[in-house]
């Protein structure tokens, strides 16, 4: 009989131990909810959100974690997708090329990214930049850029262009650009060559101009005029 009252007083202090032990982790637990519910900052140096199939979609931080969905930085896949079309000096090129960015990149499906967003963006798939950029950038299917807005600042000499763009199949369409000197203009490419709109600086690199230029000017692929007209001019 001492011995069962024994072993019973033995249980119920056990018990009252487990008892004291749960509630102090529930209570903890409650604290710990309670804290997040009011917390308004998460501080964190990167974050991947996949979607159902487990597949990296949104590359979020400052830079951008890495991904393994990743085209971009997945060499086997630079070659097969891009390495294919463009060749060996082409592969060697692009292990100089800028992959991160100071934001976000969306990406589809298959791995190409599709959105960036933020500050010193990565260079497109099919050169490097002549500026840092701080913007956004929109590409296709593929990964190659069909246009972007921004602010870049000139690696030559740290000056500022602000631009939109917008790029087809055959590289840059049509461009709304204010340059470093003030000069503004409009440039729409077509298969002969190019249309600008605007107002430029004398001896603009874009018009070839000698006197500053406010009017409309063509010229061919292989920058000849066409035509033009400058409203500043005596006509």
């Amino acid at each position: 009989m001492e011995n069962a009252a024994h072993d019973s007083k033995k249980w119920r202090t056990i018990f009252l131990l487990y008892m004291i032990f749960s509630s102090l982790v529930l209570i903890g637990l409650v604290i710990s909810v309670y804290q997040l519910s009011n917390q308004k900052i998460i501080r964190a140096e990167g974050i991947v959100i996949h979607d159902s199939d487990n597949t990296d979609r949104i590359l979020i931080g400052a830079p951008i974690p890495f991904s393994y969905d990743r085209v971009r930085t997945d060499t086997s896949k630079v070659r097969k997708y891009w390495g294919v079309k463009y060749g060996e000096e082409y592969m060697k090129a692009y292990n100089n090329y800028h992959h991160g960015t100071n934001g976000i990149i969306v990406l589809n499906k298959e791995g190409f990214d599709k959105v960036v967003l933020g500050e010193n963006l990565t260079d497109p798939n099919t050169g490097k930049r002549i500026a840092e950029i701080t913007g956004m950038v929109w590409n296709d299917d593929l990964g190659y850029e069909r246009g972007g807005a921004g602010l870049n600042k000139l690696f030559e000499n740290q000056k500022y262009r602000t631009g939109f763009g917008l790029d087809d199949e055959g590289g840059e369409g049509l461009h709304s650009v204010i340059l470093e000197d003030g000069s503004k203009f409009i440039r729409i490419a077509y298969n002969e060559g190019y249309l600008l709109i605007g107002r430029a600086n004398a001896n603009n690199p874009f018009f070839q101009n000698k006197e500053e230029f406010v009017g409309i000017m063509v010229r061919d692929t292989k920058d000849s005029l066409i035509y033009k007209t400058n409203f500043l001019s005596p006509q």
